[in-house]
Formats: structure tokens, C-alpha cells, sequence
């Protein structure tokens, strides 16, 4: 019954979202059952999440993974002191002050209710059904990828049943990403090939809600961090030959709606602008670190197309903050030039250099940059991550989960610590899990130095 009220709840609460995400009028009372009666509500289900998503403040603005998890790197030079910028900039987050978690098992736990409504459905049109199970199973996955990178070990919830969740132990990370990678797989095959607009069955040009190359191109992240080099490379490969419908694009349009570099959007909420744009432009709490700064290539154009002003270089990928004129930009999620950093780096690890090679070239002839200096593998290795670092700048994470992966942050972090104002210690790579999770549940641990 919980389960019943929560989706409703949902349902009702988000029920006036606008253009593609808007899911018509609310459902009107009944059951989690009769919601999945008909291809109409039981579409709403999947479209709410996706406003919730939108909405939240965990994928985007001053609560967002990309500003949060920079401060957490060594991306941002602070201009401002509230509490928790301040904490997670200096690596001093505390249990009892911890941005993420909650939002992105509460995302989870409505891509949990959606895939047991949908699988014990059997009213919906087959392919509505399809879609929507695989829109599910790619939430889930995207929001454990960013929990497992975050905390390590955590509860993998994968049900609805509030008494079994409340009492979960930490899963090893290898079988957090055994999950996300059969969610994926999963995704991949009942996903739609190309972008439907909210009643899932009509195309659209909108690229707002995850279709099969969305679910291949997180899929190949997944196995970059995984280390499985081959699979990497075939599920990027996947993407790119894609060329009808991805394609790079030059550097002042990446970010707009509908680039044809976009695998995967989010719409702005109520809004004509990004989240994003309004903080890094309007409020403008940091700065490119001078570390960062200092590794930009003289004739980088991405310093000109995607950093704000000659001093204060600040992010400035999103340039939309006027609410008067109409939307021009989506917060880009998933997009193409990291499919090539990917094969990059897979390749390298392959013992295709060349290939390697080629593949970081088509991210920076678009920057005007020439190949590389490179000698020997390790330079290359180098080459690759310096450009992950200049192109996904400010971008999900990107920064702070590629030096733990690589096993560079422990040496990258103790200078950028200290620059910080903070004294960098090893266990800081992971974020506390919260004091009020533990209080509830007796089998959850805290993270070692917490």
C-alpha cells in the first residue's frame, strides 16, 4: 500500500509539467494497479521521474553533481562561503551534511515501482511497456553508477518493499555494477532506437528521453571504469557509427537543444534556462581553478567558446539565463565526444595506439589543437585523460571520478587540498554516508575515516 500511495503521490505532485515532459492531466485516484491499466497513466509514471529528475537540484545548479563533485575535485577556485559548497570544496564533508544520496535513491526507488507495476501488468500496449521498463532500468543504473563512484559500497535496493530496504547491508561495488550493467543491457534491448515524446509512442526531434544509444553509450562508460577494454570499445563504436543521427557539432553549439552531439538531454523545468547557466553565469561561486587554467593549451579554443571572461574564467558552456526569450539549451547528460575519449582510452589499453590516436584527435581538431607529443603509451595514457579533463570540464563528475578510477587522486589531491585551504587524507576520495541512514538502518556501516 506504501508502494501505491508513493507512486501516486508522484503522479499528482508532478502532473504539471510542460511540452515533452508534460504527462497530461493527473491520474485520478485508484491503485498502483490501475495506473498500469492503460499505455496513458502508466506512461505519466516514467514521465514524473523524469520531471523529478529535472527538478531536484541533484543533476544540475548549486545542488548538482557537476558543481558539487568539482568543488570536490581540483576544477573550481571558490568565490563564496555557505556551508556546504565550503565543506565539499575543502573535503571536509561531514555524516551529517551529505548532498545526493537521498535524491538518487529516491529516484531509484521510483524506477523500482515502475518496473514491478509494469512487469505485472498486462493491459499495456507491448511496446509502450517495453519502453518504459527500459527507461526504468536506465534510471536505475545511471543512479547507482554515480552512488557506487561516490560512497563505494552501498545498499543495492532493488525493490519496493520498504521493511526489506530499510534493513539492507552495503553490496560490494562489484555487484552494484553487475546490476548496472545487466540494467543497461537490459535498456539497450527494449529501448527505441530513436526519441519519443511523452505518450511514448510518437517520435520526436527532443532528445529528453533515453532511447537504446543512451542506454550503449552509459554502457560503455561503465565499461571503461570497469576496465573491460573490448566491450568499451564495441558499445562506444556502437554509438559513433551512428553518424545519422550523432555527430559532433562545433564548439558553440554543443550545448544547445538538440545538438546533434546530445545522446541524452534533461529539459529545463518551468524555465527557459538551465540550472547551470543561471548558477556558473549569474551567481558565479567559482572560478576555473589556476591549476586547471594552467593546463590549457595556448590555442585551446574552448577557453574562447566555452569559459566566461579574460579574467574570471568562469564555466560558461550554458549561456541562456534570460527567462524572456525561448529555451535554446537542454542540460547535456550523455554526449559524443566522450564516446571518443572512451574508445581512446580503450583502444590504448588495447594496443591500438593508433586508433587510440585517431580517436583523441576528433575532440581536438574541434579544439584547434594539433596531435599530441607523445613517445610511448604512458604519454598517450596522459594525453587522453588531459583532454577528459579540458572537454568534460565542469560536466558530471567527470574530473573527480576519473582521478579515483585511474588512481591519480591521492597525488593530484594532496597539492590541490592544500590550495584549497584543506589538508588532503586518502579515505576523503569517498563521500560519509549519512548519520541520519545509519541511525535508521543497524546494518549500515560508515565509510572508513568518518
Amino acid at each position: 500500500m506504501q508502494r501505491k500511495i508513493l507512486l501516486l503521490f508522484f503522479l499528482l505532485l508532478y502532473g504539471s509539467c510542460r511540452k515533452l515532459l508534460d504527462p497530461g492531466e493527473p491520474v485520478d485516484g485508484g491503485t498502483s494497479g490501475t495506473i498500469y491499466q492503460s499505455d496513458t497513466s502508466a506512461a505519466k509514471v516514467l514521465t514524473g521521474l523524469f520531471y523529478n529528475m529535472s527538478n531536484d537540484g541533484a543533476f544540475m545548479g548549486a545542488e548538482g553533481l557537476s558543481y558539487l563533485c568539482g568543488l570536490s575535485a581540483d576544477e573550481f577556485l571558490l568565490q563564496q562561503e555557505d556551508e556546504l559548497p565550503l565543506m565539499m570544496y575543502r573535503n571536509q564533508l561531514t555524516p551529517d551534511a551529505v548532498p545526493l544520496w537521498r535524491l538518487l535513491y529516491l529516484y531509484i526507488g521510483q524506477a523500482n515501482g515502475a518496473i514491478e507495476g509494469l512487469a505485472a501488468s498486462t493491459r499495456l500496449t507491448f511496446a509502450v511497456r517495453q519502453q518504459l521498463a527500459g527507461e526504468a532500468k536506465f534510471v536505475r543504473a545511471f543512479c547507482y553508477f554515480y552512488l557506487v563512484n561516490l560512497f563505494g559500497e552501498v545498499p543495492l535496493v532493488t525493490g519496493t518493499d520498504y521493511k526489506v530496504n530499510a534493513t539492507l547491508p552495503r553490496t560490494p561495488v562489484v555487484k552494484v555494477y553487475e546490476l548496472i550493467i545487466k540494467d543497461l543491457e537490459d535498456a539497450a534491448s527494449l529501448l527505441r532506437t530513436d526519441y519519443v515524446q511523452a505518450n511514448i509512442l510518437t517520435a520526436t526531434s527532443d532528445r529528453l528521453r533515453p532511447n537504446k544509444w543512451a542506454a550503449t553509450a552509459l554502457l560503455a562508460r561503465v565499461h571503461l571504469y570497469r576496465n573491460n577494454w573490448q566491450a568499451a570499445i564495441a558499445a562506444a563504436t556502437a554509438v559513433i557509427d551512428n553518424k545519422g543521427v550523432y555527430d559532433t557539432v562545433a564548439l558553440s553549439k554543443v550545448f544547445l537543444k538538440n545538438s546533434k552531439e546530445a545522446i541524452w538531454q534533461l529539459q529545463p523545468v518551468n524555465k527557459t534556462f538551465t540550472d547551470d547557466a543561471m548558477l556558473f553565469i549569474e551567481q558565479r561561486p567559482v572560478f576555473a581553478a589556476p591549476s586547471f587554467m594552467q593546463t590549457l593549451e595556448k590555442d585551446d579554443l574552448r577557453q574562447q567558446y566555452w569559459l566566461g571572461s579574460t579574467n574570471d574564467h568562469y564555466p560558461y558552456k550554458y549561456k541562456a539565463t534570460d527567462p524572456a526569450k525561448p529555451v535554446t539549451e537542454y542540460l547535456m547528460v550523455l554526449r559524443l565526444a566522450e564516446q571518443y575519449l572512451i574508445r581512446a582510452e580503450a583502444r590504448l589499453h588495447s594496443a591500438d595506439k593508433d586508433g587510440a590516436l585517431k580517436d583523441l584527435m576528433m575532440v581536438r581538431q574541434r579544439a584547434g589543437l594539433p596531435a599530441p607529443k607523445i613517445n610511448g603509451t604512458g604519454k598517450l595514457d596522459d594525453a587522453i585523460q588531459h583532454e577528459r579533463q579540458v572537454e568534460l570540464f565542469s560536466e558530471w563528475g567527470h574530473r573527480w571520478l576519473d582521478l579515483k578510477r585511474t588512481h591519480k587522486v591521492n597525488t593530484v589531491m594532496k597539492d590541490a587540498a592544500a590550495a584549497k585551504g584543506g589538508d588532503w587524507k586518502n579515505y576523503q576520495q569517498w563521500y560519509p554516508i549519512p548519520q541520519s541512514e545509519i541511525l535508521l538502518n543497524p546494518n549500515l556501516t560508515q565509510n572508513e575515516g568518518y
